[in-house]
């Protein structure tokens, strides 16, 4: 074999090549040995067995086509008996099944990709969905902890720069990538796509990110707004499934990102935008926007911006109760249809207990902030100075975010505070009142009260999406320098969701309900693991082999319907200890 650079001294050659073949044979050596050489006759043994198991498993595989295996008998030194290179293989083997079920080889072969571009490609989105982490802890994984070479059948050299350049090839092809995923999905899922969720969110880097284009300074929804941020806008089915994605600047205007995600969707629609219907949050809906998705033929179900009504507005609609799918919760609703539009009054009494409870305790805190401020007044060595009080309440109001709910008089004399006082005003006892209460707009005028809540409640699922990706999938934080290895990297983790959705589709379908995190963690003790014996001829047997699947494990792989041995196994046997080390 060829060993690459060696800085061992030459006259130390024969004594490596002697630990080696002892180390194969699982010898026992009489004198000791050199720490150096025997760390490295372990690696170069480890390198051996594997490339020799490798070639044995391609000879069997040709035996095994034409003739039925016959019972092997040894008799076996049981003290010799030993394991090694233990490596997961459960996880990736469901993944593995699901590439080929969305023919992801294909997919990348109609984008000229080459034989080891594909294979780099699918142990990028496995690591993604198994062991989250940056392309170097991804390279360490394939290497020394998981199967993944062996269920491909791969020898080729894994490394983090040739996983950067991978990445960053399907990220230039992401679209259509994207699309034909999408396309797969519907025709093997038989998706209705008949509602399209549409929302945004972002992640965090480590570093500052100087000179980026795309990190920038933003309100963080993972709190950390002591980091740079990235956008991540997608639109996922009422299943789940995605269908788009874009990265934008972290400190992108909601509203305006609508318009390039429906031009997309439009084309892959076929003219069959005016049977689907786009959902979006109050930060999306926008009047333009909502002009927008008009003129583009679809229909909508959105949060409304507008916060006031007349008083009349809802004098004629006649308020209904609706029992949620829990069956605990209910909704209280009226409905409106004016000029075009269905609006829609909701009141959750889950809600309204929730945002009361926020709501007081931010009041809580602000009043005794002005409590405080007003009495430090009357103290020495405490802020008086006009100016500096107007300041301090303007920072808590920012702070508590109540502000506007209080009328604030700040009595002064000579330049100084002397007194602070304050009320809540109409409106912010108006807004007590309306604590739970929100209201949708739609332009799907035959919808009912049932049907415009449920398809708003369906806006639960692109959330699902973000937190099994930031969760699950490993999308926060990210480690990358270059804005190209960034948007790779976000890709990356949103092609892993295409491929988890249809394995968690498969696998509900069935009757199980785990969460990807439990699925990983029950798959995570099917194993493949070398073992090595000496029999009483004094030959040594190498048998490459995975354990049994446990009973959890077989209900998930029945359930996707693939083998309960993803991989045969392989024996090889070495005779007794040649003497080609002696004449090295």
């Amino acid at each position: 074999m060829n060993l690459g650079t060696l800085t061992l001294p030459k006259d130390k050659w024969k004594e490596l090549a002697n630990t080696i073949e002892s180390e194969l044979h699982r010898e026992k050596r009489l004198f000791a040995t050199d720490l150096e050489i025997e760390n490295l006759a372990k690696h170069y043994a480890a390198i051996i067995i594997k490339e020799r198991l490798s070639i044995q498993a391609e000879k069997d595989k040709a035996e095994q086509a034409s003739v039925q295996p016959e019972p092997i008998f040894e008799r076996v030194d049981i003290n010799s008996v030993s394991t090694s290179d233990v490596k997961t293989i459960g996880a990736e083997h469901i993944i593995i099944n699901a590439l080929q079920d969305y023919k992801f080889d294909s997919i990348l072969r109609e984008l000229k990709f080459r034989d080891t571009e594909i294979t780099y490609a699918k142990m990028l989105i496995a690591g993604r969905l198994v062991h989250p982490g940056s392309e170097r802890e991804t390279v360490r994984w394939i290497n020394e902890g998981s199967a993944i070479s062996e269920l491909l059948g791969s020898e080729i050299k894994v490394y983090d720069n040739a996983l950067h350049r991978t990445a960053c090839l399907m990220m230039d092809n992401h679209e259509r990538i994207e699309e034909r995923l999408s396309q797969t999905a519907r025709g093997l899922f038989h998706l209705k796509e008949t509602i399209l969720l549409y929302d945004l969110t972002n992640t965090y880097f480590e570093g500052s990110k100087r000179g980026s284009r795309i990190a920038k300074p933003a309100k963080s929804k993972d709190r950390r707004n002591d980091r740079p941020l990235v956008t991540l806008a997608l639109t996922v089915d009422e299943d789940g499934f995605p269908k788009r994605s874009r990265v934008l600047e972290g400190n992108v205007s909601e509203p305006g990102t609508l318009a390039a995600m429906l031009d997309e969707l439009s084309q892959s629609m076929d003219g069959m935008n005016a049977q689907k219907t786009i959902v979006i949050d109050a930060g999306i809906a926008s009047e333009d926007n909502m002009e927008i998705i008009k003129q583009k033929g679809f229909k909508y179900v959105a949060v409304s911006r507008r916060k006031s009504f007349s008083g009349d507005f809802w004098a004629d609609s006649t308020e209904k109760e609706l029992m949620l799918s829990d069956e605990k919760s209910i909704l209280k609703v009226k409905l409106v249809k004016s000029n075009g539009e269905a609006w829609l009054c909701c009141h959750s009494q889950d809600k309204e207990v929730k945002e009361k409870a926020i709501l007081n305790k931010k009041i809580t805190k602000f009043e005794q902030e002005l409590k405080k401020l007003n009495d430090g007044l009357s103290q020495p060595g405490t802020r008086k100075k006009y100016e500096g009080v107007v300041e301090k309440i303007g920072r808590l109001k920012e702070r508590y975010g109540v502000g506007s709910l209080y009328e604030i008089d700040i009595e002064r004399t000579d330049g100084k505070a002397i007194r602070v006082e304050y009320h809540k005003n109409a409106g912010g006892e108006a807004k007590e009142k309306k604590v739970g209460e929100y209201v949708l707009r739609t332009n799907h005028l035959d919808l009912s009260e049932e049907e415009i809540s449920g398809i708003h409640r369906s806006l639960t699922t692109v959330e699902d999406s973000f937190r099994s990706m930031k969760s699950h999938l490993g999308l926060r934080p990210i480690h990358q320098k270059r804005d190209e290895t960034s948007q790779a990297h976000i890709f990356i983790t949103v092609m892993a969701y295409h491929f988890f959705a249809g394995i968690l589709r498969r696998l509900n379908q069935a009757g199980i309900h785990y969460n990807w995190w439990s699925i990983r963690n029950i798959l995570s003790t099917h194993v493949r693991v070398t073992t090595t014996f000496k029999t009483d001829d004094g030959t040594t047997v190498n048998i490459r082999n995975s354990t049994a699947p446990t009973h959890r494990q077989q209900e998930i792989y029945r359930s996707l319907k693939i083998r309960q041995q993803p991989l045969d196994q392989v024996m090889m046997k070495m005779p007794l200890k040649s003497t080609s080390a002696e004449k090295m």
